[in-house]
């Protein structure tokens, strides 16, 4: 019998698979100029959008191990791409190091509290609330990602 934590990093290990996935699917076919093109003031581009995502992704699932990563949150925000492939790169790269950091996962970490060093937002959670965070913010911008898609495409 698996135990809750061997579970639970499988359950996260697979749906995060899903999502990267998907994140490859909403890449396919894009020209330099679609996934550099912002929508219109306060917006991102999905170059933006897929990198902040899974920059934040990593970040939160090793905040739940008690892991610090480099992450430079600010340059997320004035990423573009030369073409799909690079952030095609960066999906992939995901899928190694979160799945490296999800294999960590431990029964402690799951209810041991974890605030990360120099956060913006001082949060101090459980870690399995910074396992779930990293999925549901990763889903949030790649809806918006699906939808600057589509507003790309159908622009006059």
């Amino acid at each position: 019998m698996a135990t809750a934590s061997a579970s639970v990093r499988d359950g996260l290990k697979q749906v995060l698979a899903e999502q990267h996935a998907a994140w490859r699917q909403l890449l396919e076919g894009l020209s330099p100029d679609a996934i550099n093109w912002v929508p219109g003031p306060e917006m991102n581009a999905i170059a933006v959008l897929v990198t902040h995502a899974l920059g934040a992704e990593e970040f939160h699932i090793a905040t739940a191990v008690g892991e610090a990563v480099a992450r430079d949150r600010d340059a997320e925000f004035r990423a573009q791409a030369p073409d799909a492939a690079t952030l095609l790169r960066l999906v992939d790269a995901a899928d190694t190091r979160t799945a490296a950091l999800l294999d960590r996962v431990t029964e402690e970490d799951l209810s041991a509290i974890r605030q990360p060093a120099g956060d913006r937002l001082n949060r101090r959670f459980p870690g399995i609330w910074w396992l779930l965070h990293a999925i549901e913010h990763s889903r949030e911008h790649l809806g918006q990602a699906a939808l600057t898609r589509q507003l790309f495409e159908q622009r006059a």
